[in-house]
């Protein structure tokens, strides 16, 4: 220390002026920090409420340093009472939606504050509240649970000016920090008994809000032989996870059931996997995950709405109780299956899930996310969700939905001609499509088998995307691309994305107005 301090007064002496490390050491001992947003033109946003002295800062520094204030951009300044770091984060051109170019700034100003070990944070009025929330939570994550000497940093405390639309966004962020959080953890810290002992930690206080967990007994009572076939070769038993969350006054169906897979790990079964990448498959329960935590942010906002909730818990092992390729089991709907491929197994646990589902809450919409087919990822990259329904509406509040949250969809096609690739020699199904092709979207054929009837004979026309509003509504989503995060960019860490819990609780919000 008295090296530093000798060196910054020689340099101060060589400069024709005496610079005491006073400030110097001042400047490192910060620990408040602002982010403000401003427009190409060096306009800030919501001006009014920023001290003059801070702007004329702000705007001295930008044209100095040639900022132009570019979207997503940012430039620390030091405020001129020297008592805070600035981050002015980049808006672009003003437009009339912002969400996105917001969640990106912002969460780009809070880690440069991170970076300084600024212990709280204070945002500025954005354009967006809602995505200044949203960004806040999602830039401040970081999952370390596993590491025995942890970083010395302190996440820090952040804030808004901004009131119910930024602690809104924030709801829907944690929701998805806390489906990363079941993602990344390594399955022997979240099987599938764990995993259910979460949600009753995490949800059945709320609101509202009742949680069941049902064993292999109830299962097999519920004629699950899906669930029960996939779940037999590993040594930790099933559980069934159902959430429902009453929104409404007095006794009614459920407007929207969610359904989320949730394998806790997946070896692939005797169609075992290859060693490269099969660490991912500790969040093969992401669609379950993303599920749950829809439904923790339903029941903490209030929505004016019934949803409920049920997730298929279980392993995908090799043992020799293990389900073997050409077995034959009974589904919960009473039909028959071959299981030519154990690695197909999510759609085995969710046909038994939709089935129940239905039946047992008649909702009037229903949604499964899965991560279920390799062949979605080679289709659409992590980017985008794939979308199969046969209901316009739907899946017109799911596009709404994707557009609201930035976590994009993308509509694939349902045919009738894929119902009869997967007809067996010897049962009424097989698990995957007898030519080996269009791998995603036979997947989603197996499971509308169990939402609205089997569709074993096609009609000689095509049925694709057609007009049928029948109830429930269906929508299967296959996230196999977006669980996982390459980039850590913006509001983005690399690793489990927890994709889509926004969007789900996007959707029940506006079907709730509906």
């Amino acid at each position: 220390m008295h090296s530093i301090a000798r060196n910054i007064r020689q340099l101060s002496v060589a400069h024709g002026r005496q610079l005491t490390t006073t400030r110097i050491l001042a400047r490192d001992a910060i620990k408040n920090g602002l982010v403000v947003g401003m427009f190409a033109s060096h306009k800030l946003f919501n001006s009014e409420q920023i001290p003059q002295a801070v702007q004329d800062k702000i705007l001295q520094e930008a044209q100095a340093q040639g900022n132009k204030a570019d979207a997503g951009s940012v430039q620390l300044v030091l405020s001129p009472d020297l008592t805070q770091h600035i981050a002015v984060v980049g808006l672009g051109s003003e437009s009339t939606n912002m969400s996105e170019i917001v969640r990106t700034a912002v969460a780009n100003g809070i880690k440069q504050l991170k970076a300084k070990n600024i212990a709280n944070i204070n945002i500025a009025p954005m354009p967006c509240a809602h995505a200044s929330g949203e960004a806040a939570a999602l830039a401040a994550y970081s999952f370390t649970a596993f590491k025995t000497q942890k970083a010395e940093e302190q996440l820090p405390t952040i804030s808004s000016a901004d009131a119910e639309e930024w602690n809104t966004g924030r709801v829907y962020a944690e929701a998805q920090n806390f489906a990363r959080e079941l993602m990344a953890t390594p399955a022997n810290f979240m099987t599938p008994t764990i995993f259910a002992q979460r949600v009753r930690d995490e949800l059945a206080s709320l609101p509202n809000t009742k949680v069941n967990v049902y064993d292999e007994q109830w299962a097999r009572e519920q004629r699950m032989g899906g669930l029960i076939a996939v779940s037999q070769g590993s040594d930790e038993p099933l559980r069934f996870v159902e959430i429902v969350y009453q929104g409404r006054p007095g006794p009614g169906p459920a407007s929207l059931a969610l359904v989320g897979k949730g394998i806790t790990f997946d070896t692939g079964g005797y169609s075992l996997k290859l060693g490269k990448n099969m660490d991912l498959m500790k969040g093969d329960m992401g669609g379950g995950a993303t599920v749950v935590a829809a439904m923790r942010a339903i029941a903490q906002l209030r929505l004016p709405i019934n949803v409920v909730a049920t997730v298929p818990l279980c392993e995908n092992m090799v043992s020799g109780r293990a389900t073997k390729v050409s077995d034959v089991y009974t589904s919960r709907a009473g039909l028959t299956v071959e299981v030519m491929n154990t690695d197909a197994e999510g759609r085995i646990v969710l046909a038994d899930a939709l089935h129940y589902t239905v039946e047992a809450h008649q909702p009037q919409a229903i949604v499964d996310v899965a991560t279920l087919t390799g062949a979605m990822v080679v289709a659409l990259g992590e980017l985008y969700t794939g979308v199969f329904t046969p209901s316009p509406s739907l899946w017109q509040h799911i596009d709404r939905a994707g557009a609201a949250t930035d976590e994009p969809v993308w509509r694939m096609p349902l045919h009738d001609r894929w119902d009869a690739m997967l007809k067996s020699s010897i049962a009424d199904l097989s698990n995957i499509g007898c030519k080996g092709e269009a791998g995603a979207c036979t997947a989603a054929a197996f499971l509308r088998q169990f939402v609205d009837g089997p569709r074993l004979t096609p009609p000689a026309v095509m049925r694709e995307q057609n007009n049928d509003e029948s109830i429930p509504r269906w929508a299967h989503l296959d996230i196999a691309g977006p669980m996982e995060a390459s980039t850590s960019e913006g509001y983005h860490h690399q690793g489990m994305s927890g994709r889509p819990t926004r969007l789900l609780i996007e959707l029940a919000k506006q079907l709730s107005a509906e």
